[in-house]
């Protein structure tokens, strides 16, 4: 256990394995839900916060999702927190995952703050930075997929447009976790905090986040906007191709139904090789058939065109 303290707080910092020094802190400060409190410890696949008030007192703890190293399923750090007007709580948070902070600085504008509330917002805040500073990273590929989409538009790039998108959901969540847990703290601790420059920040910081992510998914809407038009009209000429070969191919067709039924003018009877000249003719013009839809672009890729940088041909 670590534990950073000024004239007002003080901030415990545990190992999950400590979930009995975690109840008796809360024990010693008469505050309740201490055991379901290191129950939830061992829960690492859920973001969740509760507001208790307790006679004039209030309090908040739950759960944080606040890193991800990848986009797996289970790929990711959550840390749990109790905050109440005496102490910080956290439990699991590995500050070397803030690889930007400087850990030192941080703490000590965390034990400047004049209540718990406004030092959790200064943790909250370095977290919320580097969500944003994720952002620059996915920034960078989605700049590319935008030249992809213009230089060499196929299925691949329209399958890395969806990947990007599910990413940005990822972001989206990370984001939204934060902005609940400010929001619940803004719920317990409203009246000490509203005017607090920390609290102004952390606002901000998340503003900056949704609008970001709002920006980025209209682009995606845009992008995939695109690319169903693209499919379309690649779709709609290949049936205005189709309807025109079976319009023309339709009287050669009665042609050849009524031709078998000549049994005297049949090609085997007087034609030593008129089988295989037949054969061959239903060969060529099949193969002309699809070097035609070939050449069209139809055979293959609906979203890849023939020429460069075109989208339509």
């Amino acid at each position: 256990m670590n534990t950073v303290t000024n004239d007002q707080w003080k901030w415990y910092q545990f190992d999950l394995e400590e979930a009995d020094g975690i109840a008796d802190i809360i024990k010693d400060y008469q505050y309740p839900r201490d055991e379901w409190f290191c129950q939830q410890l061992q829960k690492k696949n859920s973001n969740h916060i509760q507001v208790d008030v307790i006679g004039e007192s209030e309090l908040i703890y739950g759960s944080l999702i606040y890193h991800k190293e990848s986009f797996d399923q289970r790929d990711y750090d959550s840390f749990h927190f109790y905050i109440t007007e005496e102490f910080i709580i956290t439990a699991g948070i590995d500050l070397k995952i803030l690889e930007n902070t400087n850990h030192e600085r941080m703490i000590e504008r965390m034990k400047q703050s004049a209540n718990t509330a406004e030092s959790f917002f200064i943790l909250l805040g370095e977290i919320m930075k580097k969500h944003l500073n994720g952002f620059d990273q996915f920034e960078s590929h989605f700049r590319e997929l935008l030249w992809e989409v213009r230089h060499n538009n196929n299925i691949d790039v329209l399958d890395d447009i969806h990947k990007a998108r599910y990413d940005l959901l990822i972001w989206t969540n990370l984001i939204s976790s934060v902005q609940e847990v400010t929001m619940g703290i803004e719920e317990a601790f409203h009246k000490k905090i509203n005017q607090t420059l920390e609290y102004q920040r952390m606002c901000k910081k998340i503003e900056i986040g949704l609008t970001l992510i709002e920006q980025y998914q209209k682009e995606f809407d845009a992008l995939i906007k695109l690319e169903e038009v693209v499919s379309t009209h690649r779709g709609n000429e290949i049936m205005k191709a189709l309807t025109l070969l079976t319009a023309i191919s339709t009287p050669l067709t009665a042609f050849g139904a009524l031709w078998g039924m000549n049994f005297k003018g049949m090609p085997e009877l007087d034609w030593k090789f008129g089988y295989v000249y037949a054969l061959i003719l239903i060969v060529l013009s099949t193969v002309a058939i699809y070097l035609y839809l070939r050449m069209k672009g139809w055979t293959g890729d609906l979203l890849k065109g023939r020429k460069k940088n075109s989208f339509f041909k």
